[in-house]
């Protein structure tokens, strides 16, 4: 134990020492001993966990809601987090799949080692020196839970990098380097992006929702839709949509941000009346693979409007593709990517030779003329 508090002052020192530090010559370095890497410009440091404190409001929110009060709060440390954690876990499938892709990245870092450090800022926290993460929460707390699993590992640490210039855009766009963000994600970093551009940040023991929130307050000057859409790819009507999600109680908007609940049908959820939310967002966690017609067949039968239908004759194959391919269409938003037509091109053109993807093209385009005409009886 004494080794460890001695390495944490020694790190806080370079650190410190880091912040001061001209990008080039290395007179007057001192060594105090702590372990560090140079990598052309910058120095890679060993940060104890104790020592880091994660963005408690960045879109990508890993610590479940019940955890976060009291560990952002100070009351409760990384290890009693991982503790509790385990413990929902056992309790929610959705926790405890996230939880094992946390673990599983653990055990990776552990046998590869950690090839790519976290970034954030010294800062002092209540008189005590913080190292205050803008990136890398992922390997933060896939660290912690290594360690806690782990007794040989006495010193807990992650490599880190100092950044003396952190933007919440450079954070958002790590976030999204990992995956796609779920479209909750998106939301908070589309609000954030505009709460801190009117100079609003997060006030001592606000939470995250309630911080959030507040977006419905603010008016979106040009600067920021361009902000939206060079950051999020966000227009105007997009950035309206998502911020509708916010009318859901937190509780049930960390639920369909674990699950992954696509835009569309979030969207179905929230254009019904608020009584209804809980069961339809429960409905679609239930079992894989759901979509919004699911979901929307769901809350008609609650309000009693679904009616039975008379039965149809089959149809020919030709036309039951037709209706696949209407429903993949007008499903293109649940799609992850983001080039979302793209990824539908190179669906339907796949396995094709240039004939047959002339002859598709052609015929895309013979029944895009047809579409039209028959669009334009449907507005008379």
């Amino acid at each position: 134990m004494p080794d460890n508090k001695i390495n944490f002052e020694k790190l806080i020192n370079t650190t410190t020492d880091a912040f001061n530090a001209k990008p080039e010559g290395k007179e007057g370095e001192t060594d105090f001993g702590a372990p560090k890497m140079v990598n052309n410009r910058q120095s890679v440091f060993r940060v104890p966990l104790e020592m880091i404190r994660p963005d408690r409001f960045q879109a990508r929110l890993l610590l479940p809601f019940a955890l976060r009060d009291e560990f952002f709060g100070g009351r409760l440390d990384w290890r009693g987090a991982v503790e509790a954690w385990f413990g929902l876990a056992e309790r929610d499938w959705l926790i405890k799949r996230e939880l094992d892709e946390l673990v599983a990245l653990g055990d990776s870092l552990a046998d590869v080692g950690q090839i790519k450090p976290v970034t954030g800022q010294l800062l002092n926290i209540d008189g005590k020196d913080r190292f205050q993460l803008l990136t890398g929460e992922r390997r933060f707390w896939a660290t912690a839970i290594r360690t806690s699993k782990d007794p040989k590992h006495a010193e807990a640490y992650v490599l880190a990098l100092v950044d003396n210039q952190p933007t919440l855009a450079k954070q958002i766009a790590e976030n999204m380097a990992y995956k796609a963000l779920t479209p909750v994600g998106k939301a908070r970093a589309a609000a954030r992006l505009v709460l801190e551009a009117n100079s609003l940040k997060p006030l001592p023991g606000m939470d995250e929702t309630e911080y959030y929130r507040q977006v419905s307050e603010v008016r979106l000057e040009e600067v920021t839709r361009e902000s939206l859409q060079k950051t999020l790819g966000l227009d105007r009507i997009y950035y309206g949509r998502l911020m509708k999600f916010f009318d859901l109680p937190a509780p049930l908007l960390e639920v369909a941000d674990r699950a992954e609940m696509p835009e569309r049908v979030l969207r179905e959820i929230v254009a019904f009346e608020p009584s209804l939310w809980p069961g339809a967002v429960a409905y679609y966690c239930e079992h894989e693979g759901r979509t919004y017609l699911d979901v929307h067949t769901w809350l008609e039968t609650q309000l009693g409007h679904v009616r039975t239908r008379s039965p149809r004759l089959p149809k020919d194959p030709a036309t039951k593709s037709a209706r696949a391919i209407k429903r993949a269409i007008l499903n293109l938003d649940e799609l992850p990517d983001e080039d979302k037509v793209g990824t539908l091109a190179d669906a339907i053109l796949s396995e094709s030779d240039k004939i047959e993807a002339a002859k598709v093209i052609e015929r895309l385009e013979a029944l895009n003329a047809a579409l039209r005409q028959r669009m334009e009886g449907l507005r008379s």
